[in-house]
């Protein structure tokens, strides 16, 4: 086996074992993205238990209705169900599924970079992927980030080839990976802008001729655009979204009055992707290696990712939506791995370095370069070990397990055939747009069905409204109570609180 060969072996099985690390663990609410994960693993649930029909996904905070939901194409709960056929209800394997997801990912990343640079490039653009916090994050959670993830870096790779060789497997493996992850993530659909740049600046405007071209646009989005018209139908229809319809995504004009939105996405991109010393290592790449085709690559995609946040800065720009970052990931790592490749050059002989480079003799040899790579180097040790903490310090950030525990006290105390109400967040920001209000993890716990209610509706009216509807019990949580101390009084007054815990009240929704 070549020096090569084992090398990235090491780095998969790095990367394979740090993406292990708590593959085995419940849906207990240990990580940022609780409440999605249980929309999720509820929706792969109701597949098993109440049909398998793929186009008819179901959540449980459903009300008194069938449960039917939009969202984007459910592919990735459908197959959690289908385990569960196969073996029995087993929570780990949907993160099982979604670990061998990330290990397909990181096998393509490696081919893209070896494709697009020299040896100590790509192994550095691999170490800097197989490290990345937001790549490891979603290695093992009950997201359709995984399933999306993949498909985005093997239509990446598979396209840049097909540039290259004209070859109608890697055509078709690029087209059929692009329509994936567009039907898997929807904003995953912003690939298409990097692959027209990157085909226009290759080939011309004249390969709009092509039938090729407009065969691979029509094949990658139509049954994503088929697909969300039946799930915005189903939105119509039953009124539950996971995100789409009931909450506004996009640019608005206090975009360019408000600086908070293009602050929060450099804030999250330099923090979870480019671990703020990356930007040097990358500068360094970019500057001293522009007319490399990975750089140009890399530039025009990230470019592309960039465009992709401001439209939908309402999201990509709150503090949470670290995930929705991911796909900066592969454009940074190659950035990276073409500075580090610059790095390397730099500490060659002189005479080899000036014969590499157009640069003069006389700028190896001056302390201004001395004193150069010594910065970068600290640079990429630094960007390294800041991989690491957050590593460290994204085990189980925000844990909502006394919420859990709760839910575990309260589940013995609530009959399994009636519905109860839960709190949701809030159903609008503070400039009025709508939000995703729903919180599904006290329906997936309690193993539940019923309402959500958002925190500005909370009060004894709209309460005794879905007793009426045929709730039986509330699950309040008490930082939305301590937001409106006026409804907790009323709360208590006018019903039975049956059990407290630190974070959440059961009451029973029957007059004192």
């Amino acid at each position: 086996m070549s020096t090569m060969k084992v090398i990235f072996l090491c780095l998969f099985l790095l990367g394979s074992g740090i993406r292990a690390i708590d593959v085995w663990r419940p849906v207990d609410g240990r990580v940022r993205e609780s409440w999605r994960e249980c929309d999720i693993a509820s929706i792969a649930r109701n597949y098993y238990r109440e049909g398998m029909n793929l186009f008819y996904p179901r959540i449980d905070w459903r009300g008194d209705g069938p449960g039917y939901t939009e969202m984007e194409f459910p592919l990735y709960p459908w197959l959690i169900a289908i385990l569960y056929k196969i073996v029995g209800f087993h929570e780990i394997l949907g993160r099982i599924l979604a670990y061998l997801f990330s290990l397909a990912t990181m096998g393509v990343f490696f081919q893209l970079v070896r494709y697009l640079l020299p040896d100590i490039g790509a192994i550095a653009a691999s170490l800097f992927f197989v490290l990345s916090p937001l790549s490891v994050r979603i290695s093992n959670s009950l997201q359709p980030e995984g399933l999306m993830f993949l498909c985005y870096v093997l239509a990446a790779y598979a396209f840049i080839r097909w540039l290259d060789n004209d070859s109608w497997i890697d055509y078709g493996i690029a087209v059929v990976a692009t329509m994936m992850a567009i039907l898997a993530k929807a904003n995953a659909a912003h690939i298409g802008i990097f692959f027209a740049v990157i085909l226009f600046w290759q080939k011309g405007l004249g390969v709009l001729k092509r039938a090729r071209i407009w065969i691979f646009a029509i094949v990658s989005l139509l049954p994503a655009i088929l697909w969300y018209r039946h799930a915005h139908a189903l939105w119509l229809t039953y009124g539950n979204s996971l995100g789409i319809s009931n909450e506004y995504h996009w640019i608005g004009w206090d975009f360019f009055t408000t600086p908070t939105f293009i602050v929060n996405i450099g804030y999250l991109d330099a923090r979870y992707v480019w671990m703020f010393g990356g930007v040097i290592i990358a500068g360094i790449g970019i500057v001293w290696g522009k007319t490399s085709r990975a750089v140009r690559y890399s530039l025009y995609w990230f470019a592309t990712v960039m465009l992709y946040y401001v439209i939908a800065a309402r999201t990509t720009g709150e503090l949470w939506a670290t995930y929705y970052h991911v796909v900066s990931i592969p454009p940074v790592a190659i950035l990276i791995g073409a500075g580090t490749e610059v790095i390397a050059a730099w500490t060659m002989p002189v005479r080899e370095q000036q014969r590499c480079s157009s640069l003069p003799l006389e700028f190896w040899r001056s302390r201004w370069k001395r004193e150069t790579v010594f910065f970068a180097i600290i640079s990429l040790l630094l960007t390294v070990f800041l991989q690491l903490w957050q590593l460290k310090k994204d085990v189980h950030p925000m844990s909502m397990q006394g919420k859990y525990a709760c839910a575990l006290q309260f589940a013995g105390k609530i009959p399994s055939n009636v519905l109860i109400v839960a709190s949701g967040g809030n159903s609008k920001d503070e400039n009025g747009y709508p939000i995703a209000y729903n919180a599904s993890y006290f329906f997936y716990w309690l193993d539940r069905k019923g309402f959500n209610i958002p925190i500005e509706e909370q009060s004894v009216e709209n309460l005794r409204a879905f007793a009426r509807r045929g709730a039986r019990y509330f699950i309040a949580e008490t930082w939305h109570l301590h937001r409106k101390p006026e409804f907790e009084a009323e709360l208590r007054k006018n019903f039975n609180v049956l059990q407290e815990c630190r974070d959440v009240l059961l009451v029973q929704l029957t007059t004192n």
